[in-house]
């Protein structure tokens, strides 16, 4: 705001400079609402990142971390905490801070090294969070899953072990470090409820109902993807920004992971980004539960007729919404909408999956369909809390 000098032609009186101040006073006031002062973001994001696996091989921990630093440059943390621990191939983990000096130059400040160890398991991640909040305490929270990951199929199943030799573009198939993995019960267990304001899974076939549902009681929101994520991850020079926004809006994160790569060719134009309220989940669960219970003694629906989001049979990444639509009644499936509608605030495909497998239908949730694997992942889905909830055998 420019300076003004006031220069007096006469001696004021007392009522002259009484004026003079009330007036300047009004004016400062109309300036300051007109243009208000920004306030640091209350927000720590954590990038719990386990690069340990072929990711870190091909340097994509390093790519995302240097994306990072350069929206720490440009001034776009907007006073949060960008907290990442990274436990790679190459060092000790470490706790690492993102940030700006006072010079403006972005900084990757160590604040903790640790000993070798497995990160892929509750313990340490527990310990990770705790310690995060503890040194960078905020009013509101976020997580980034940063790795490999099968979604709710256990990591060492044998369906999970051969969709690891899949080739061709590398991709993000949570929680793998070396030849160690943690399974979904396990990443439950180790978060604290009802702690994260969201929670970002950069990793593929996270996007599932079952997923999301295990996770409802952790965080407000919940980012995942159907099918499987790239290895190049969600552009962070794009997202980091927007979850460091004043005006925190996830729908917009969804949206910029989906035009990047929709912006791409070939087997590079891949995506499934889906934003979750996770306090509409048991409306969703309900309906679900609605229509298994109605069905249940009939012949399960034809699958090759079901949307699938994976690549290598047997199938069983159905998107959700289409399954249900083999077996429900046109009342049942009006309700299945509604519940979904209030569900999923923001869902976005492109065309196909690693220019394989045409996405003709996302409704923002995959689901499995029991007996579309073998019998040992049918029981292990059976300790599943969605399971729990909408399989009426089940209870």
């Amino acid at each position: 705001m420019k300076r003004f000098d006031t220069i007096f032609l006469f001696r004021p009186s007392l009522w002259d400079l009484f004026l003079l101040v009330a007036v300047a006073s009004l004016l400062t006031a109309c300036c300051k609402d007109d243009e208000p002062e920004p306030v640091p973001v209350d927000r720590t994001v954590l990038v719990y990142m386990l690069s340990d696996n072929s990711l870190g091989y091909y340097g994509y921990d390093t790519q995302n971390i240097k994306e990072m630093l350069q929206v720490a440059q440009a001034g776009e943390l907007n006073g949060g905490n960008l907290i990442i621990y990274r436990d790679g191939g190459d060092t000790n983990p470490q706790l690492i801070q993102i940030k700006r000096d006072a010079s403006g130059q972005a900084q990757k400040v160590i604040v903790r090294e640790y000993p070798n160890r497995n990160s892929a398991t509750g313990e340490v991640l527990s310990a990770i969070v705790d310690e995060t909040i503890e040194l960078f305490p905020a009013s509101e929270y976020g997580l980034i899953l940063w790795s490999h990951s099968t979604g709710w199929v256990p990591g060492n199943s044998s369906l999970a072990l051969s969709r690891k030799r899949w080739t061709g573009p590398l991709t993000r198939s949570f929680g793998q470090d070396g030849s160690n993995y943690m399974e979904l019960d396990e990443l439950v267990r180790a978060l604290p409820d009802h702690r994260f304001r969201f929670i970002l899974t950069d990793v593929c076939f996270m996007g599932s109902v079952e997923c999301a549902y295990q996770l409802r009681n952790k965080t407000d929101y919940y980012i995942g993807s159907a099918a499987e994520v790239m290895g190049t991850g969600m552009p962070y020079t794009l997202t980091i920004p927007l979850l460091f926004d004043y005006r925190l809006d996830l729908s917009s994160v969804c949206h910029a992971i989906y035009t990047y790569y929709d912006g791409l060719s070939g087997a590079y134009r891949t995506a499934t980004t889906s934003l979750i309220d996770c306090s509409k989940l048991e409306v969703l669960a309900d309906a679900t539960r609605t229509i298994f219970a109605a069905h249940s003694e009939e012949a399960a629906p034809d699958l090759t007729q079901v949307q699938h989001f994976d690549r290598q049979r047997p199938y069983i990444c159905f998107d959700l919404r289409d399954y249900l639509s083999k077996i429900a009644t046109a009342d049942e499936m009006s309700l299945l909408d509604q519940a979904l509608a209030a569900t999923v605030i923001y869902r976005a495909a492109t065309p196909s999956i690693l220019g394989t497998v045409p996405v003709n239908t996302h409704c923002g949730l995959s689901t499995y369909a029991l007996g579309s694997g073998d019998a040992t992942l049918d029981s292990y889905y059976t300790t599943l809390d969605w399971y729990q909830q909408v399989y009426p055998i089940a209870n």
